[in-house]
């Protein structure tokens, strides 16, 4: 998976764009992207702070990473059905 795919899955399950930012940084959002080092990082960004850092070794890793705390976040509050 790549950023281009996870925003093609987050549009399916409804997930508000202004959400998450692929590929940059952005306040009071999910942030995924590769830092100095190549390492991928998901992190909710809220007054410059990353919240939540994951790190991960590849871009697949951390699209699958925010696309399953996305995805469970809108089933557990109701929005998503299981089929």
């Amino acid at each position: 998976m790549n950023l281009q795919a996870l925003g093609t899955a987050l549009d399916a399950l409804g997930i508000e764009p202004q959400v998450v930012a692929l590929g940059a940084r952005d306040e009071q959002c999910w942030s995924i992207l590769p830092d100095a080092e190549g390492v991928w990082e998901v992190y909710w960004l809220e007054r410059g702070q990353k919240n939540h850092l994951v790190r991960l070794p590849s871009e697949s890793a951390a699209c699958e990473l925010l696309l399953g705390k996305l995805a469970y976040s809108e089933l557990v509050a109701g929005r998503v059905r299981r089929v």
